[in-house]
């Protein structure tokens, strides 16, 4: 994969880390946020009263209304894109040319 490849050439930057679990807090953690808010526009959505799995719903509306909407005001840069670290641009780069647009929403960090 992209991502464990450039990690493994940039591990030294990144003591006692795990490629795999940083790429799951990272990329995977940032668009399954980021998805979720593409794709869904209203919490009511979820249906709550579902037998099987109104309360995965209760949880999906908690999610969407607290969790999924980037954070105003950071003091810090949070995406891959432009951050300046060789590891993210490189991965960033990479990314970009499969999905530009999932690519600019990904996470160096756990911040939503």
């Amino acid at each position: 994969s992209i991502f464990l490849s450039e990690f493994a050439k940039h591990k030294d930057l990144f003591p006692g880390a795990n490629g795999e679990a940083m790429f799951v807090g990272t990329v995977l953690h940032s668009l399954d946020h980021t998805k979720m808010d593409w794709n869904l526009e209203d919490p009511l959505w979820l249906d709550v009263d579902d037998e099987d799995f109104g309360k995965m719903a209760e949880v999906g509306r908690v999610i969407k209304v607290g969790f999924v909407s980037d954070v105003p005001g950071l003091y810090f840069h949070k995406r891959f894109k432009g951050s300046g670290h060789p590891f993210y641009e490189s991965v960033y780069h990479k990314a970009a040319k499969i999905n530009k647009r999932l690519a600019d929403n990904m996470d160096t960090c756990i911040i939503k």
